[in-house]
């Protein structure tokens, strides 16, 4: 088939691979005229890396990460809430501390190799079904005509917007501001770390890539533009309570950058010659690190499906069919997850910091969290699997 694809993301990049080596003629339509990654580290759980291996990319990415062995979690007056080890669940695979750019470069070059046609500074506004199939909407103009249209333009979607497919669409009233620094003795070691104070502020340091470490500040939207400006050394004294064992990795920040969560939820992830891959068909907030892993996911199962069902119909609404108990526990969990983590609900605080430490000791719950870390359970008890 003809198809088109909106965005050139991680999801996006790895479908492209996928239907090439398939044999369709694949288009990726970008809006960026340089594409490059934005956002800071990424936690790429076992799943992800699942994809990855399967397009021969894990190696070289491995190489280029740090493993990720263990979570934990304290209070700001120092008090241990979680102490959390992959080892807890026998056979599962550590996640990876992977800087964005590395992972975007070998995906990238994947897609270059193969001779997939690139359209880079398009913006696209929508997409409508015409005679001829799925027509590629800009604010110049139609754009082009495909047998489908896959959207992977991320949260705020417009491929979504014009499907008419959206449930729920909700901004979270916090976010984070995020800086990936130099840290060549790797002072984060192995451990996703993060301080919390109350529901409100936290920070998170995770190692990213090798020599380097993400550090991520809890903050209310409205209050970013006002943290911005007010500077790196207010920032670096608020920020000095919750830093722990790095410290010095805040006098390593040069810039802060935002970074806004959204919650989204689709009645469908496909109407007529339309479908959605990743954050467009589900955004949710980071709390589990999943977001990658969940859109190369779904990347994978939408290429098998192609390959697999007897006609185009079919083969979306087995894509539907796969995805859904998958996405929906993941779904369900980080939005549970957020008043706990980055709410105004002080009064959680209170219970959460009170009942972690024994909940989390528990015979048989460490396996349980660290399966849901994994990125591959549609309950606390059962698992997906990618199709084929």
């Amino acid at each position: 088939m003809r198809i088109g694809i909106v965005g050139l993301g991680m999801g996006g990049a790895t479908l492209a691979c996928l239907l090439a080596d398939d044999g369709h003629d694949v288009t990726v339509v970008e809006q960026a005229e340089d594409p490059s990654p934005v956002g800071a580290g990424i936690w790429l759980q076992a799943l992800g890396q699942q994809v990855l291996e399967r397009l021969d990319l894990l190696q070289p990415l491995r190489a280029a990460s740090r493993t990720v062995e263990r979570v934990e979690i304290v209070t700001a007056d120092g008090r241990s809430l979680v102490d959390l080890g992959y080892d807890a669940l026998p056979g599962s695979t550590a996640a990876l501390g992977v800087h964005r750019g590395d992972l975007f470069a070998l995906l990238l070059q994947q897609v270059r190799r193969r001779g997939v046609p690139l359209r880079l500074g398009v913006p696209v506004t929508g997409v409508r079904p015409t005679v001829g199939g799925m027509t590629i909407e800009t604010a110049d103009g139609d754009l082009a005509t495909y047998d489908l249209v896959v959207g992977c333009d991320g949260s705020r979607s417009r491929v979504r917007w014009s499907m008419g497919v959206t449930v729920r669409d909700r901004a979270y009233d916090y976010g984070a501001l995020w800086a990936i620094v130099d840290d060549p003795a790797e002072t984060a070691t192995d451990t996703l770390f993060q301080c919390l104070g109350g529901t409100s502020t936290y920070l998170g340091v995770l190692p990213t890539g090798c020599g380097r470490t993400s550090l991520f500040w809890s903050v209310r939207q409205r209050d970013m533009a006002a943290t911005l400006a007010a500077g790196l050394p207010a920032w670096r004294q608020s920020a000095a309570a919750y830093a722990g064992p790095h410290a010095d990795l805040l006098d390593r920040v040069e810039v802060l950058l935002p970074a806004t969560y959204r919650d989204v939820v689709v009645r469908t992830p496909y109407r007529l010659g339309a479908v959605l891959v990743g954050d467009s068909a589900h955004a949710m907030s980071p709390q589990l690190g999943t977001g990658t892993s969940l859109a190369l996911a779904d990347a994978w199962t939408l290429a098998h499906t192609l390959r697999t069902e007897r006609d185009l119909e079919s083969a979306l609404a087995a894509y539907a069919r796969h995805r859904a108990a998958h996405l929906r526990w993941y779904q369900w969990t980080t939005r549970m997850m957020m008043p706990v983590f980055q709410s105004d609900l002080a009064p959680l605080a209170w219970p959460r910091d009170a009942l972690a430490p024994l909940v989390t000791r528990l015979p048989g719950v460490p396996g349980l969290l660290v399966g849901t870390l994994c990125g591959d359970r549609t309950t606390p008890w059962t698992t997906w699997r990618l199709p084929g």
